[in-house]
């Protein structure tokens, strides 16, 4: 097996305490959803969620059919739902492998309802009211007419009800607005399984949690908001990588693509085996720090596809071979998926889904892996 130059390492310590902190938000009665779609928030897609399986969640989120059929083949066992629309071509799948697809119109329910009755097979849904998200669901001023309709379709077995908060972690005003306006259908039908609260929902302390809350970026310990520090939720990824080589660069020399660092006076560098081909984003070129020896130390000059220029003048015990973190801890100090957001002008979610499928996941401390 070749030398790890970029990698990814994934702490199931970490996952197991930030669902017991969930947990310990909500009532014991309400059921946790963990998200997983987007390769598991970059964390991995199949181990993730077996390894939240291990852990007891209730169901598991996927964005389309591909996501909730690799599961299905790596032994996920846990009834999974469909976030997103799901195209007609998909529904004879997600049929077969027990999916939960979210319906939005009595259109949806038919075509769902068709395949069904060819497959053989019930299929199972959950009905999604919009309340100000504006992407999925039924109007809810508009939803109840549609809802009968839905529930009438012979062959459908309407299971849940949900909607999705807009602005949970900066607009107070509106999500509460959008839970008065979800709240009659959720009374209305108490057998249902009735969801609304993401992570910035759970986490703000609304109180919205209904029968189940979809859990996402918190679970991988990431913040979704500035009030979440006392949670003490641990980040479960770190991205580390390696110095390839290392360069005595003189005075008035100039740096990577576009020449747009030149060396004030004489720098030594390490070149930095990952990129943007890794996912590492290429807004980080000229203010990005990695962490090398437990320093920050700056990119200087732009980021390629393969490699990253980085200042390590300071660090004179910097050795080819040496590891590099990019996001994580290494000597006491910390690089965050929220502070590396904040630079690239983006937010964390953006930064673990963009970790590419080159880079290997390592896994420690998993109850469902052997070997971990």
């Amino acid at each position: 097996m070749p030398h790890r130059r970029c990698w990814v390492e994934i702490d199931g310590r970490a996952l197991r305490h930030n669902l017991k902190v969930i947990r310990g938000l909500i009532p014991r009665t309400t059921k946790v959803l963990a998200v997983v779609k987007a390769n598991a928030y970059g964390h991995g897609l199949v181990p993730t969620a077996r390894e939240f399986q291990a852990l007891g969640v209730d169901w598991l989120g996927v964005a389309n059919v591909a996501e909730g059929m690799s599961l299905r083949h790596g032994g996920v066992t846990r009834p999974i739902l469909l976030l997103s629309a799901t195209l007609p071509a998909e529904m004879a799948d997600a049929v077969q492998h027990r999916l939960t697809l979210t319906l939005s119109s009595v259109e949806e329910a038919r075509a769902l309802a068709a395949v069904a009755r060819v497959t053989g097979r019930p299929a199972d849904a959950h009905f999604k009211i919009d309340t100000g998200m504006g992407r999925l669901g039924v109007w809810h001023r508009e939803a109840e007419a549609e809802l009968r309709a839905v529930m009438a379709i012979k062959g459908v077995a309407i299971t849940g009800l949900c909607t999705h908060f807009a602005a949970a972690d900066e607009d107070a005003k509106l999500t509460r607005a959008q839970w008065r306006a979800i709240t009659p259908f959720f009374e209305a039908h108490p057998k249902l399984l009735c969801h609304a609260a993401n992570s910035p929902a759970v986490t703000h302390g609304y109180g919205f949690h209904a029968g189940m809350v979809r859990a996402g970026l918190a679970l991988y310990g990431v913040p979704p908001h500035p009030r979440c520090g006392r949670l003490g939720l641990r980040p479960a990824l770190a991205w580390k990588s390696r110095i390839g080589l290392l360069r005595d660069v003189g005075s008035g020399r100039t740096i990577s693509y576009g020449a747009t660092y030149r060396v004030p006076s004489r720098q030594r560098h390490a070149i930095v085996a990952m990129g943007y081909g890794d996912g590492y984003f290429r807004a980080h070129s000229g203010g990005g720090h990695l962490l090398i020896g437990g320093a920050l130390c700056p990119i200087r000059g732009r980021v390629t596809m393969d490699q990253i220029v980085v200042d390590v003048t300071r660090v004179p015990r910097a050795r080819v071979g040496a590891e590099v973190v990019a996001l994580g801890t290494q000597g006491g100090k910390s690089i965050t998926a929220t502070e590396l957001a904040k630079q690239a002008g983006t937010i964390p979610w953006e930064i673990l889904t963009n970790i590419g499928a080159r880079v290997p996941r390592i896994y420690h401390y998993f109850q469902s892996e052997k070997g971990s």
